[in-house]
C-alpha cells in the first residue's frame, strides 16, 4: 500500500491544511493508500507520526527518508491543491521522482531547468533511506551550505525523474501557469510564495509578477 505523506511543524500552516489535503487526496484517487502527517503535534482525524527532535524548519522534511515508514511513498507539500485524478501518481512505481523547479517555465529563469524541487515526490523508502543517514551525519554543514531541503536534495539525489517531464500538464504552478483558472486536465496545483491557497480565495495579492485576484473555484477543491 502506498503511503501519502505531508509534514507540519511550527506555525506557518494551520492544521486545516493537513485535513484539507487529506480530503483532497481521498476525493481524487481510487488507489488504496494511507495518509500520514509527520508533525510536532497530534492532529485530530489524521494519522500522525511525530518528528524526531533536533531539526528546525524545512530540514524536518528530510525525516521523510528515515526509513520509519516502509514501502512506497508519495509526499505532498501542504500548499498543494488537488483538483483532479491522481491515480497516475499513486500508481507510479519507478525510481525517485520529484518536481522540476516551478520557476523553470519563466523565460528569465533558464537556470532552473532540470532543477529538482521537493514539493511533490514519490519513492520506495527502502531504497532511499541513505538520504537521511547522509544528511544527519553532516547536518550542521548542510544547513550552512544549502538554502533549503530542495536545494540540498537537488545536489544529493542525482538519479531522479522530474515529474513534469514524464507527466506534462498534470502538475502546474498556480501563479505561473494556472491563474486565473487554467485547470483543464490538471491534477495538482502547487502554491508557492504569495498568494497562498487561503489568499487565493479571499485577497487581492500584488507581486512583482502581477496582481492576483480571488478565485472562487479554489473553494471547490480546498475543503474537508
Amino acid at each position: 500500500m502506498v503511503t501519502v505523506c505531508c509534514v507540519l511543524w511550527g506555525d506557518k500552516f494551520s492544521e486545516d491544511y493537513v485535513r484539507n489535503l487529506k480530503a483532497g487526496v481521498e476525493r481524487n484517487t481510487t488507489v488504496r493508500h494511507k495518509f500520514v502527517c509527520m508533525s510536532d503535534r497530534h492532529i485530530d482525524g489524521v494519522e500522525t507520526k511525530f518528528l524526531k527532535p533536533g531539526l528546525t524548519g524545512w530540514w524536518n522534511k528530510l525525516q521523510l527518508f528515515d526509513g520509519d515508514i516502509y514501502g512506497r511513498m508519495v509526499y505532498l507539500d501542504l500548499d498543494t491543491l488537488i483538483v483532479g485524478d491522481i491515480d497516475w501518481l499513486l500508481n507510479y512505481t519507478g525510481g525517485f521522482m520529484g518536481i522540476e523547479d516551478l520557476g523553470h517555465v519563466n523565460e528569465h529563469q533558464p537556470h532552473l531547468k532540470n532543477k529538482l524541487q521537493s514539493g511533490v515526490m514519490a519513492w520506495d523508502s527502502e531504497s532511499m533511506d541513505w538520504v537521511y543517514k547522509e544528511f544527519f551525519f553532516k547536518r550542521d554543514a548542510v544547513a550552512k551550505e544549502f538554502r533549503g531541503d530542495g536545494e540540498y536534495l537537488d545536489q544529493t539525489i542525482t538519479n531522479r525523474t522530474l515529474l513534469q517531464q514524464v507527466y506534462p500538464d498534470k502538475l502546474k504552478s498556480y501563479k505561473y501557469e494556472v491563474y486565473p483558472d487554467n485547470i483543464e486536465d490538471v491534477s495538482i496545483i502547487c502554491f508557492h510564495g504569495r498568494p497562498s491557497i487561503i489568499q487565493s480565495m479571499s485577497e487581492s495579492i500584488t507581486t512583482p509578477v502581477r496582481t492576483y485576484e480571488p478565485q472562487e473555484w479554489v473553494k471547490n477543491h480546498w475543503h474537508q
